[in-house]
């Protein structure tokens, strides 16, 4: 994992994105790694482009709420506009099935993968209590899930 730390009112530009970039990427040739994921932030600023640039397969996430439809539409004509193919994952899906189904169609309509839904569960809590990610749980739907979710992206790649 290649991060970077902001002082206090520290700007957080492009700039930053890209150094963190570009060390990841000579890490990844060090190790002779095959991928290298970058971890966006939300919005359509400047640490966003520069998390968009060179990307070969952009994974949106959503939340299905009015308002993080509208971001997915606005974040997807910057990825348009970057010509670069994308999926998405719809996050707590289940808690709003009405504005799931208007995300689904805005993807069809877009031609984006539809990636997975992925279930509102409390195996998340649990294992942020535990210290671990979702797929280092046993035993549950959420891992399984996103783990399929990855090998779909490779062979999408």
């Amino acid at each position: 994992m290649v991060h970077a730390k902001l002082g206090i009112g520290a700007d957080n530009s492009g700039k930053l994105v890209a150094l963190v970039k570009n060390h990841a990427k000579k890490i990844a040739i060090e190790l002779n790694k095959e991928y290298i994921l970058i971890d966006g932030s939300p919005g359509v600023g400047c640490p966003v482009t520069s998390s968009l640039s060179g990307a070969d397969f952009v994974v949106l996430v959503t939340e299905p709420s009015l308002s993080a439809l509208h971001d997915l539409k606005r974040v997807y004509v910057l990825v348009k506009k970057f010509d670069i193919k994308a999926g998405c994952i719809i996050n707590k899906w289940d808690i709003n099935k009405t504005i799931s189904k208007e995300i689904m169609d805005f993807l069809q309509k877009e031609g984006i993968v539809h990636i997975a839904n992925l279930p509102y569960e409390e195996s998340f809590t649990k294992a942020m209590i535990q210290g671990k990610s979702i797929v280092e749980v046993e035993n549950t739907n959420a891992g399984e899930i996103l783990r399929s979710s990855w090998k779909l992206i490779k062979k999408i790649i």
